[in-house]
């Protein structure tokens, strides 16, 4: 058996030692003792321990009921430790719907049923998550396919509680003793065999459940049928030897109370193992239901790229056959004036933003995956930013450790002594390893500021990086502004050279003609920074998305919302050097815009935004499309130059020439900028990028062929390798 590993969040620092002892008797492990609520949520995101021991007065501006709250964000138990039994106080802990509430003083017993129970609950409710996951809902998750209301749309009055207790006087005090808390009780049964009749009929919310009961079967087999069957239950009985608490903690249950028990025990207990199960029901409803809609989007996409497929073939193949390719001219004739319209739209000046009187507080999320090779230049650049209020640093550096089997942890750990700045956040499976998304938004649960930067774990930036940016945020109807993206080892071949010319190209024109057009360029996944209540209004990343980036930028504005651009700074990242790799990359990119394409195109079709922005942002999505149909025209266009095989065009001089030269205003304008307004050397680079996009049409059908016969949306991170790729 893995020995367990405890938080102790206490200010009393005696009281904790003494706990600390007590659990190392007891054969736990106490990673860590703090005094404060900052403290608490920081080393419990970091060590990630199986459970928190938490006391509600701590240090510091954030006591424990505000830190669990933050701590059950991320899937980590709390049991509450404290002298509080007030009413008050309850429902201030409910909030966070701990796995227990232990009164101090407590005996040792006390303390390790609390902490059994709550791991097993948890552990418990994990298994849960995960058959809703793999979609086995109805055969694992008992609760869901009972026919009843569930208990979180109840009152305290209107919960049903059903006594199982052989001793009829005890079960007839007990039952008056609840009712005096405000609950209902339904029935008081001595066998088992009446309790399952009596479950039946009055549907109950939770069983008080006995060990001893009388007929033919005990209490622990009771558990295990009202598990079954979906039905709540907490043992309240007189044994507390190992072994009868070993067979019973096995069905998990909600709470585990010894005879003789107080009133103000009883009435705590149930009310944070309610609170729990109302948590639990929400929780598992919540994925049951996204994962409904994440399988009816997989269909719609795949719906939607055999579509396309079919039609891009059908007409590609017929336009061969028959030498005549007059359908694609036509086709490119709207886009292509929409871009050249874009890339003299991008030679205006941008709206110059204006300074925060108070800067906002910024929480830098770095998403960390065996990112040993780059991570502590990644880290050290951030560090070094000159963003300062009142003397004092004005941003954190938060690195989520997404399941990094390398030496990341370690070198986090050591740059963590030398950056007080520097923040750890650790996920381990089975939580790991899903996504850029749930990194993300875990990530967003732990930090304090305002405004939400994200940045790879390859990232470089100038120390002004921040001061020139954040005043982008500064209008009430902007909530989001996208940097600059660089590659700092263009040097190295043609294929990081280009991917340094793609960007340029993208923020140079794209981004910049966007933002002055209608405020709505896109968030690029790097160097990007958002204010931290809108993300939390549309409920964070889609940890199902491939392309978070580009989703979040979509529900920013079918919300309503404006993204700007800012040219002025650069985020610097490692370019992939070597194909196959790229093509890992691109083939991910590709499937993330069109699987966004198709599953929100209707949205953005008939939503409320102007008619301006609907165009924009379906151009934006259509962009990667446009791009296949130009490089097939210029295959076309080549077969005809060099009479390899002569296709007809039967257009007009006019529509043609706008229809071929569309690639290049965009091209050549980007690169000018970049080239200190060298024409010649831009137009060499304009040719040198387009011989490289004609990588697009082998990498098109491969996305293609990869999403319709995908079984569920699967997030791949680029490998990044830092300064190894230096000769």
């Amino acid at each position: 058996m893995d020995t367990i590993n405890i938080l102790i969040a206490e200010d009393e620092l005696i009281l904790a030692t003494d706990i600390k002892f007590t659990l190392e008797n007891m054969g736990y492990n106490v990673v860590k003792i703090v005094s404060s609520g900052e403290e608490a949520i920081e080393f419990t995101a970091q060590l990630r321990p199986d459970l928190v021991l938490m006391d509600i007065t701590l240090k510091g501006s954030i006591n424990g009921t505000e830190a669990s709250e933050r701590i059950a964000s991320i899937e980590i138990p709390v049991v509450f430790l404290t002298s509080y039994t007030d009413e008050t106080s309850i429902e201030l802990a409910k909030r966070s719907s701990p796995y227990g509430y232990l009164v101090k003083p407590f005996t040792e017993s006390t303390l390790e049923l609390g902490i059994r129970t709550a791991l097993k609950r948890h552990n418990k409710h994990l298994e849960n998550m995960e058959d809703v996951k793999n979609k086995v809902i109805t055969e694992h998750v008992p609760f869901l396919r009972r026919k009843k209301d569930h208990v979180e749309s109840k009152e305290k009055s209107e919960i049903k509680i059903l006594i199982v207790e052989d001793e009829l006087i005890l079960a007839i005090d007990l039952k008056r003793t609840l009712e005096n808390l405000g609950f209902l009780v339904v029935g008081v049964v001595t066998s088992a065999e009446n309790a399952l009749d009596s479950v039946n009929r009055y549907n109950p919310d939770f069983v008080l459940l006995d060990i001893v009961l009388q007929g033919n079967m005990d209490g622990i087999q009771l558990s295990k049928i009202l598990n079954e069957r979906g039905y709540p239950f907490i043992f309240l009985t007189a044994y507390s030897d190992k072994e009868t608490v070993d067979s019973a903690l096995e069905s998990a249950p909600y709470g585990y109370l010894v005879k003789p028990c107080t009133k103000q025990i009883l009435n705590t207990t149930l009310n944070v193992a309610i609170e729990k199960l109302k948590s639990e029901h929400e929780t598992i409803d919540e994925w049951a239901n996204l994962i409904t809609t994440k399988q009816d989007e997989l269909v719609l996409e795949k719906t939607g790229v055999i579509m396309f497929m079919s039609i891009f073939l059908v007409l590609t193949i017929m336009g061969f056959y028959f030498r005549d390719m007059t359908w694609l001219a036509y086709l490119l004739f709207i886009p292509s004036i929409y871009s050249i319209f874009i890339c003299f739209f991008s030679l205006r000046p941008q709206f110059v933003p204006e300074e925060f009187e108070y800067p906002p507080f910024v929480s830098i999320l770095i998403p960390a995956h065996n990112e040993e090779f780059t991570i502590e230049r990644c880290v050290k650049s951030l560090a070094e930013l000159d963003y300062y209020f009142e003397g004092e640093p004005n941003f954190e550096i938060i690195v989520i450790n997404d399941g990094s089997q390398d030496n990341t942890g370690e070198i986090l750990e050591r740059l963590k002594e030398e950056i007080p700045v520097l923040k750890i956040i650790t996920r381990k499976p089975p939580r790991s390893g899903q996504g850029k998304g749930y990194v993300l938004n875990d990530g967003v649960q732990m930090a304090r500021g305002d405004a939400i930067a994200v940045f790879d774990a390859d990232s470089r930036v100038e120390s002004d990086f921040l001061k020139l940016i954040i005043p982008y945020l500064n209008e009430d109807d902007v909530v989001a502004v996208q940097s600059k993206v660089r590659m700092y080892n263009y040097d190295q071949n043609f294929l990081t050279k280009m991917q340094d010319a793609e960007f340029t190209i993208f923020g140079n024109v794209v981004l910049k003609a966007k933002d002055m057009l209608n405020k709505s360029a896109m968030l690029g996944g790097n160097g990007q920074i958002t204010k931290r209540e809108v993300i939390s209004k549309i409920g964070g990343w889609d940890g199902f998305a491939i392309t978070e980036d580009l989703n979040l930028s979509i529900k920013l504005m079918l919300d309503g919302y404006n993204i700007r651009y800012c040219g002025d700074v650069s985020v610097w990242q490692e370019a992939v050097s070597e194909w196959k790799p790229f093509f890992r990359q691109r083939k991910r990119w590709i499937m993330g815009n069109m699987e966004t394409l198709f599953v929100y195109f209707d949205k953005i079709l008939f939503s409320d935004m102007p008619l301006i922005r609907k165009g924009d942002a379906l151009q934006y999505l259509f962009l990667l499309l446009f791009i296949l149909f130009v490089m097939l025209a210029y295959i076309v266009f080549i077969l005809n130059f060099f009479v390899i095989y002569p296709i007809q065009i039967n257009i007009s001089f006019t529509i043609g020439i706008i229809s071929t030269i569309a690639f290049f205003p965009g091209v050549i304008i980007g690169f000018y900028r970049d080239t200190g307004n060298n024409l010649i050397k831009s137009l060499i680079l304009g040719i040198e990028y387009w011989l490289y996009c004609f990588y697009l049409i082998p990498l098109f059908l491969m996305a293609f062929v990869s999403m319709i016969f995908r079984k569920e949306r699967k997030w791949a991170k680029t490998t990044h390798v830092g300064d190894l790729n230096k000769k």
